[in-house]
């Protein structure tokens, strides 16, 4: 019954169109690079190159050519146009997901690029989906939806000299396709439309992370950017019962080798190949408590990193699940250093289970926004551009 209830407020969530439709541009598969894919029609029609596709047919590169199997010879690029629920791409590594919208592909390096290019409410559907799809309430979801359609417009031009507006992976922002849109996030996307989060006036930077860990993150202490004064440390709720305290994995714990370790300074070039890792410790903190600064010691000298770049170096060579965050203390022994921390994410910005909390608890999405990013104010897109 409540499952019913909570699926039937989410439809009804519903608001008016805008008037201007505006465009997006994404990059698919923007990490796996596939260099053949299968296209599989859906409910919906095909065109390859304005010609109909009824069966399944496989998509290659090779060196900087492009053909679809049974639509001639190949060339430079291949338009598809994809009408109704959309049309399914998969195979190999790459996984199967479903788009709908123009489909430009062409080839680099024997690998394909494909730009998606959709009217931005639904990728903002889409991109609620994936990035708080763990999520449950409805004015969390909105707050998302939110950020992440003020994330997108700000940043619109970001990739621009390389055809397209934002890539499909975390890096920009979490892009599924639509095979697997929540209710909700449609729901959320509709309800809000066109509406951004701003700072005197302008589109507001809106970062935002899964778990902060009690308390986000003022930006200059993650990255070397300009500071912005909605863009810092903020205490998320309670000191001993925060908001996104009800978050899984809140707390965590790694080991790691210092075998593992020295093999990954290495690689990432923070220490010479011949050296080894004898010792790591934090030498300095942000607001927040997390760790900035880092330093190793080896057999002849000391040699500091930012915690940022650690935390992307080992995600990258352990998993993103090794370090979730730079929120930790180190403790080390005779051959490894243990890693005790909280949050998941940089930790700028909204928290998403701090937003999940927060709804849990009543809050309605722009005050969820209004702690988050301290001084903006809600506004619709369209009231900044006239």
């Amino acid at each position: 019954m409540k499952k019913l209830i909570f699926l039937t407020a989410c439809l009804l969530a519903t608001g008016p169109l805008s008037a201007k439709e505006r465009m997006v541009k994404i990059l698919l598969y923007s990490v796996s690079k596939p260099a053949a894919l299968t296209l599989t029609p859906g409910q919906g029609k095909v065109l390859v190159n304005a010609t109909p596709l009824k069966a399944p047919a496989l998509i290659s590169a090779k060196g900087a050519l492009v053909s679809v199997k049974g639509f001639g010879p190949a060339g430079r690029a291949v338009r598809l146009n994809i009408s109704g629920k959309g049309a399914w791409l998969s195979g190999g590594l790459s996984p199967k997901r479903l788009y709908k919208g123009v489909l430009e592909i062409t080839a680099e390096k024997s690998r394909l690029k494909i730009i998606n290019t959709v009217p931005l409410e639904e990728y903002i559907a889409g991109v609620t989906s994936g990035e708080a799809g763990d999520l449950s309430q409805m004015e969390a979801f909105k707050a998302q939806a939110v950020a992440a359609r003020t994330y997108t417009l700000k940043y619109i031009d970001n990739h621009i000299k390389d055809g397209y507006n934002m890539c499909d992976s975390t890096h920009c922002q979490l892009f599924t396709g639509f095979g697997a849109i929540r209710p909700c996030a449609q729901a959320a996307a509709d309800s809000t439309r066109g509406e951004v989060v701003t700072y005197q006036n302008k589109l507001a930077a809106t970062f935002y992370h899964s778990i902060c860990g009690g308390r986000t993150e003022t930006m200059t202490y993650v990255w070397p950017f300009e500071h912005k004064p909605y863009l810092v440390s903020i205490r998320d709720g309670p000191d001993r019962k925060p908001y996104c305290s009800i978050a899984p994995g809140f707390n965590w714990k790694t080991r790691i080798s210092m075998k593992a370790l020295t093999g990954m300074a290495r690689s990432q070039k923070w220490i010479l190949p011949t050296e080894n890792v004898q010792k790591m410790e934090v030498l300095d903190r942000g607001v927040s408590k997390r760790a900035v600064t880092l330093e190793f010691s080896t057999e002849k000298r000391r040699v500091r990193i930012s915690a940022t770049n650690f935390y992307h170096g080992v995600g990258r060579h352990k998993g993103w699940d090794a370090i979730r965050s730079t929120l930790f203390n180190v403790y080390s022994g005779k051959d490894y250093v243990v890693l005790e921390g909280r949050g998941n994410g940089h930790g700028v910005g909204m928290c998403q289970w701090g937003a999940e909390g927060m709804a849990r608890l009543g809050f309605k999405y722009r005050d969820i926004l209004t702690h988050y990013y301290p001084g903006t104010v809600c506004k619709n897109i369209d009231d900044l551009t006239r």
